[in-house]
């Protein structure tokens, strides 16, 4: 009876929360994760290549009759914020460094200039130095026992450089944005602790750390045109829907802030 009753939910379709870009268009079936149909060819083919010499990512199945990217459902923990004691959030913050170094030392062989690698790249810079994830913040790493054990949503995965992904990693996770954009308890964070806890992790350099935090306005900037970009692709209701809701302002707020914000952590790490 009741592996009848769990046949009957695993052949159902459910909603996955979270998300930005394609928010309310995934859901899970089974233990597969349904991706829109829209989905670039060039994502699937990276994370096929990723899988061969990275593990903590999820395998691809194909395309369903629809046309949706079928990906592996991996179990664990994941959320938009996590606001914890102090000994918690270093441990998972460490932790998100150390499986960026994994990624980062893992894909070094696979983007040289004959590597099977066709995505472009976020980064400006056109350095094919590892494959960044590009989006590397809470609601994209899943834990387990407050470790980070996998890296999911890899929509805007590219080569690019270890600093490119570490800046992205910084700002979603000290967190590095304007006070105005931020929700009432992540007011109270130590966001230059909480970045130096990731370069630890990382086991980054001195210069890795400097050209970590001056990348962290440009990277600002180019993901926000990006996803700017992606919202309108979907349409004009969706992007007017978008900005009404602050969507833009937000954006704003930030790129004005953090320039003065990178000064501060090169100054407070003693960097420059």
């Amino acid at each position: 009876m009741y592996s009848a009753i769990l046949n009957d939910i695993m052949d159902f379709e459910i909603p996955v929360s979270g998300g930005r870009l394609n928010r309310g268009r995934l859901v899970r079936l089974g233990n597969i994760v349904l991706r829109p149909a829209d989905e670039d060819l060039a994502v699937e083919q990276l994370i096929n290549e990723v899988g061969k010499v990275f593990r903590w990512i999820p395998k691809t199945f194909g395309r369903d009759s629809n046309g949706r990217l079928k990906l592996e459902w991996i179990e664990g923990e994941s959320a938009e914020a996590f606001v914890e004691d102090e000994e918690k959030s270093k441990t998972r913050l460490l932790s998100v460094g150390a499986l960026l170094r994994d990624l980062h030392d893992s894909t070094a062989s696979i983007v040289s200039e004959n590597a099977p690698i066709s995505r472009g790249s976020l980064d400006p810079s056109g350095i094919r130095e590892v494959i960044c994830h590009g989006d590397a913040g809470p609601g994209n790493i899943v834990f387990r026992n407050g470790i980070a054990s996998a890296l999911i949503d890899w929509e805007m995965a590219s080569p690019g450089r270890r600093s490119w992904d570490l800046a992205t990693a910084l700002r979603y996770w000290a967190p590095l944005r304007n006070p105005a954009n931020k929700k009432p308890a992540e007011l109270l964070l130590n966001p230059p602790q909480r970045a130096e806890w990731i370069l630890d992790g990382y086991s980054a350099s001195d210069d890795l750390r400097l050209e970590t935090v001056r990348l962290l306005a440009l990277n600002q900037k180019v993901q926000a045109e990006y996803v700017i970009g992606r919202i309108k692709a979907r349409g004009e209701a969706v992007y007017e829907e978008w900005v009404t809701k602050g969507g833009i302002r937000r954006l704003e707020l930030d790129d004005a802030w953090l320039g003065g914000e990178s000064e501060r952590l090169l100054q407070e790490w003693r960097l420059e």
